[in-house]
């Protein structure tokens, strides 16, 4: 049940790392084709061409091609505002979990049997709060996204079976690509969040149950035993849990500075009735694009490059913080 590898942890998270980038810059565009979708809507309404024996199942007005657009603005603005409001409350929690985890290693190494007894299972515990909350939180964007794209996926298919405006039928693709990647990084949040509690769980409960309880008889030898045991899975958590508050932290602050604005601000978009007004907001957004997402991009890079630098010393800072710290640290750490 339990590693004794003390390299490099190889934690299941190499797609996220190289992909997450990529993919939260979806958040903007994703925006910025929808207004532009909304304003190519403007121009005429039509309705959809149902193929024979299909049965609609997400559109609610498949005579308008407004309204759904109206259908699609509102669960899209809906998803996206919900999600910056769940993924900020992931890296709050997430902040919290480095220094359980400090408190977990030196209470193995410094804490008088008793104590050990007592605040070992209350670290263990908060810690799996936390990363069970967070699993609760991210699950909901992910079933809201979820059911924009299965929107998407019907609109794009219904339109592939009507003679409509080309701009159309490729504004509406690039929307639902830009909302695939949005939709993959919800899921591969969520399923981080659950090989961290999976893990974390397996290797902890097992080394409280050979341990850790009132009935045995607890021989200090065990410590660094149990330290070199729990160091490398420690790591990995940490690593975890840092990359899922990095990119938290990221989406929640590239929505409020762009996308919120943008999803709040263009209702009457689908109403405008001068040609010049559409040509008008089509330039503009194809203009404010390119600047958000170099500043976004930017911003991405600076706290991976971030994350990178703190992966790269993060085993060596837990050894150093063992090794520096005394018990009167632990008395200060628990209080």
């Amino acid at each position: 049940l339990v590693s004794t590898n003390t390299s490099k942890p190889k934690v299941d998270n190499e797609h996220l790392i190289d992909e997450w980038q990529d993919w939260i810059l979806a958040n903007i565009i994703v925006v910025n084709y929808l207004n532009s979708l909304m304003v190519l809507a403007s121009r005429q309404d039509f309705s959809f061409s149902i193929p024979t024996g299909y049965s609609i199942k997400y559109v609610q007005n498949p005579g308008s091609f407004r309204q759904t657009g109206s259908q699609l603005a509102t669960q899209m603005r809906s998803a996206l505002t919900s999600a910056r409001e769940d993924l900020n409350r992931v890296h709050i929690g997430m902040e919290r979990v480095p220094d359980h985890l400090k408190t977990m290693v030196l209470l193995m190494k410094q804490a008088p049997f008793d104590l050990l007894l007592m605040l070992f299972p209350d670290s263990f515990n908060a810690i799996e709060k936390l990363v069970n909350d967070s699993l609760v939180v991210l699950r909901k964007p992910e079933k809201n996204f979820g059911q924009v794209l299965n929107l998407l996926t019907e609109i794009d298919y219904l339109l592939t079976n009507k003679s409509t405006d080309e701009m159309i039928s490729l504004q509406v693709y690039d929307v639902k690509t830009q909302w695939i990647h949005l939709t993959e990084l919800v899921i591969e949040l969520a399923k981080q969040a659950e090989r961290t509690r999976e893990s974390f769980l397996l290797q902890f409960n097992w080394i409280l149950q050979e341990f850790i309880r009132p009935d045995l008889t607890f021989a200090e030898t065990n410590r660094d035993f149990i330290i070199l045991l729990l160091l490398p899975k420690i790591v990995e958590i940490d690593q975890t849990t840092d990359l899922l508050g990095v990119i938290t932290k990221t989406y929640s602050d590239i929505s409020f500075k762009y996308t919120d604005e943008q999803i709040g601000g263009y209702a009457h978009l689908l109403t405008l009735t001068k040609e010049e007004d559409r040509k008008r907001y089509l330039k503009q957004f194809q203009y404010d694009l390119v600047p958000q997402v170099v500043q976004s991009t930017r911003l991405a890079l600076e706290r991976h490059t971030e994350f990178l630098e703190r992966d790269r010393n993060r085993r060596g800072n837990y050894e150093k913080f063992l090794n520096q710290t005394s018990y009167d640290d632990l008395i200060s750490l628990i209080g």
